[in-house]
């Protein structure tokens, strides 16, 4: 049974374990070493470039959704009205890669959909499944999918959606169903392009390929986690292709969008619109631009806010007993030590090294706080939870419920729970793939629980994984972002008093942009503590640190991501 079909069958306990397990991004490993570079300014950034859409002219929208939806998983996620166009956003059944947006016009200018010369690539654990569901929606099979000996075996196969899009099947032992790996373009000139999208743009190259009699492509993918590949085209079968003026997008992501837009201008192509806030009602005033290639594919420039938890702290009542019991009764290890204006913080990773880092923090400015009313949670996963729960009894803290099977019906999940020494809430779950033990998510309390989704999913960008109802205990959002562990925001519901607020609690968040997402903060109506500024204190001195609050006083601390720093000593 897997984890997705798991998820499906009951929401419970075992359930959340099971969920929780997953919610480590493929880019999900311990990234702080990469964050301790100094910025210096954002001149000498990267300007950490992706695709966070791909989108293609439809001539029917209802017929393109069945196909799309029914046929390759795929789930709406948005609706938005432009102004010569409906956008139907759509996101693969995997949850993983890039957008895919549907695009239905509306000026009545008769644009031709079936002359596409690019491509959409899905990743399918069963590709032959995968293509009978695709053409039982209205898609066509013109390559069976099989396995492929010029690529060493991988299953590979071909098909046309309703448009005449090429749709090419890859098989994933990765996937759990599907997603959506890679977007095609044709483009007229394949050196002039790569060199476009590499060098001026900031893709990296991570492929070339000649497929013989078909067609040659550059394989080009972003150092930002989290989207789907791009892939220039040129074919070589003698067919003859328009390259030019395709209904064809590209939604392209940057840490500093009028640094991108800058560049394409430079470069000698088409700035139509330069990145300032939309006028358009469904985008909200989000930041967008419009350029095009050489080819007159449109790229829409937006404000990159991709971001994940790259810390996860709590406060103590006595640092030295709190690290002596996460060292012997979580198996973590001490990494660095900081000195920050109120407070020592000891920095800890997981004994895999997976996972976002834990910090406990032991304040210094002799302000009163309550260390044992935090309504959060910790949550490890275990190679053996059993041993787990014992080292937590033996350091010292309380296991509450002991690790126990629950039963076929829930994938034979172990699940416990205990209590470090300031009553903080320890779940463990056995992981059967785990080294050892690793830091898998964090749980925060929240007084009005949709509020916080909106704020943190909507808002900042975190991705909503599952919503689950313990009954009779909390209810929950289970977000991930881009890397590290996953965040859950908690609402107890078993009657008890909770305090949500003002707890000595911080997240830690880098960004690629900390000044764009303490922006997206304040107009959040969010209090802002601090703007991103170059740090002087132990621990952080050089780094571009920022600080703001959530609606319950959680403390949030913006770092520049590792993929956002730059390559070259300022």
């Amino acid at each position: 049974m897997t984890v997705t079909t798991r998820l499906r069958s009951r929401l419970s306990l075992g359930l959340l374990a099971l969920l929780l397990s997953g919610c480590l991004s493929s880019g999900g490993g311990n990234d702080s070493a990469s964050e301790n570079s100094p910025p210096s300014s954002a001149d000498n950034r990267q300007n950490s470039i992706y695709l966070r859409a791909a989108a293609i002219g439809v001539a029917d929208l209802d017929a393109a959704l069945q196909v799309y939806t029914e046929g390759l998983g795929m789930s709406e996620v948005e609706r938005v009205t432009r102004d010569d166009r409906i956008e139907v956003v759509l996101e693969s059944a995997d949850k993983r890669g890039s957008y895919v947006v549907l695009m239905s016009y509306t000026d009545d200018l008769g644009r031709n959909t079936l002359q596409n010369p690019g491509k959409l690539v899905f990743y399918a654990k069963d590709p032959s499944a995968f293509a009978s569901r695709f053409v039982l929606a209205g898609g066509r099979i013109t390559v069976p999918p099989a396995p492929q000996a010029s690529v060493g075996g991988i299953v590979v196969g071909f098909g046309r959606d309703q448009d005449n899009n090429l749709i090419e099947i890859t098989g994933s032992e990765t996937a759990q169903d599907s997603y959506f790996g890679a977007f095609g373009i044709g483009v007229s000139d394949l050196e002039s392009a790569r060199n476009f999208y590499v060098d001026t743009l900031g893709f990296l190259e991570s492929q070339f390929l000649s497929i013989p009699g078909q067609y040659d492509e550059y394989i080009l993918t972003s150092p930002v986690p989290g989207s789907s590949a791009l892939v220039l085209m040129h074919w070589t079968n003698a067919t003859p292709r328009n390259y030019i003026d395709n209904p064809v997008k590209l939604e392209l992501a940057s840490a500093q969008p009028q640094r991108l837009s800058d560049a394409i201008t430079e470069a000698g192509e088409t700035v139509s619109l330069e990145p300032a806030a939309s006028t358009d009602a469904d985008l909200k005033g989000a930041l967008v631009g419009y350029a095009t290639d050489a080819d007159g594919t449109l790229l829409e420039i937006r404000q990159s806010l991709r971001a994940y938890l790259s810390g996860a702290a709590i406060g103590v009542s006595s640092l030295d007993d709190s690290l002596a019991f996460y060292l012997e009764g979580l198996g973590m290890r001490e990494i660095e030590r900081r000195t920050r204006e109120n407070r020592e913080e000891v920095v800890l990773e997981s004994a895999d090294g997976r996972g976002s880092q834990v910090i406990l923090m032991g304040f210094t400015d002799g302000v009163t706080r309550n260390y044992r009313q935090n309504p959060g949670k910790l949550v490890f996963y275990a190679k053996d939870p059993t041993a787990f729960a014992q080292d937590i009894r033996d350091a010292g803290g309380v296991v509450l419920v002991e690790p126990v099977d629950q039963g076929p019906a829930l994938g034979n999940a172990v699940v416990g729970f205990g209590r470090d020494l300031d009553n903080n809430l320890i779940e463990i779950v056995g992981d059967a793939a785990a080294t050892e033990s690793y830091f898998g998510a964090f749980g925060i309390g929240v007084s009005d629980l949709a509020a916080a989704k909106a704020f943190y999913a909507d808002t900042l960008g975190f991705k909503v994984s599952l919503f689950l109802p313990i009954a009779g205990q909390y209810n929950e959002y289970i977000l991930q972002g881009y890397g590290g562990s996953a965040l859950v925001l908690m609402n107890w519901t078993n009657g008890s008093v909770r305090n949500y607020t003002d707890n000595p609690v911080k997240l830690e968040i880098a960004t690629a942009s900390p000044e764009a997402f303490i922006q997206t903060i304040d107009d959040a109506g969010q209090r802002i503590i601090q703007t991103p500024e170059i740090s002087e204190e132990v621990g952080r001195s050089g780094q571009l640190v920022g600080y703001a609050k959530d609606a319950d006083g959680t403390l949030l601390e913006l770092l520049l991501a590792p993929w956002g720093q730059s390559t070259t000593t300022p």
